[in-house]
């Protein structure tokens, strides 16, 4: 069954590799975070499948688009990649202010 999964999740990567690449330039450029997103689920998924059971490779065999539904709840999750990025902005602005302040006083 794993075998059966791994060729599923391979023709899907596939295609959607296909259908990137038959895209403008600045339509790919559009997608970079769709592109990296599917790239790493499906390497992940790859990886994963070693260790999966039976009924769990079934059960994602029997699902259409794999990746696709990944990523669409990938996008409905609120990531914390970017609330990491928004903190780590706000702490740098404040380096920035604090700094140009110290000059100022200096």
């Amino acid at each position: 069954m794993k075998e059966a999964f791994w060729n599923k999740l391979t023709a899907e990567y596939k295609c959607y590799q296909v259908s990137v690449l038959s895209l403008t330039n600045s339509e790919i450029y559009g997608k970079c975070y769709e592109i990296d997103c599917m790239v790493n689920f499906y390497e992940i998924l790859m990886e994963k499948a070693e260790s999966m059971s039976e009924e769990t490779l079934s059960a994602l065999l029997k699902q259409e688009n794999i990746l696709w539904s990944i990523y669409d709840g990938w996008l409905a999750k609120d990531d914390s990649n970017y609330s990491e990025m928004e903190t780590h902005i706000a702490e740098e602005i404040e380096i920035a202010v604090a700094r140009d302040t110290m000059q100022k006083a200096a």
